[in-house]
């Protein structure tokens, strides 16, 4: 797996999972694995569990 572009994490803003796989020739899996991913980060949900207040 590639490392991810700038252009290509701000599609996920942009897009669905289907289309950003077709516009970027990734899997539909990755791109939803990868969508998950920047929402724990952006979301601070990798530094702090959500369930626990």
């Amino acid at each position: 797996m590639t490392e991810w572009t700038k252009e290509e994490l701000a599609l996920l803003w942009r897009h669905t999972n289907a289309e950003v796989a077709r516009m970027t020739g990734r899997s539909v899996e990755e791109v939803g694995d990868r969508r998950l991913r920047a929402n724990y980060e952006r979301n601070g949900w990798d530094k702090k569990d959500p369930e626990v207040a």
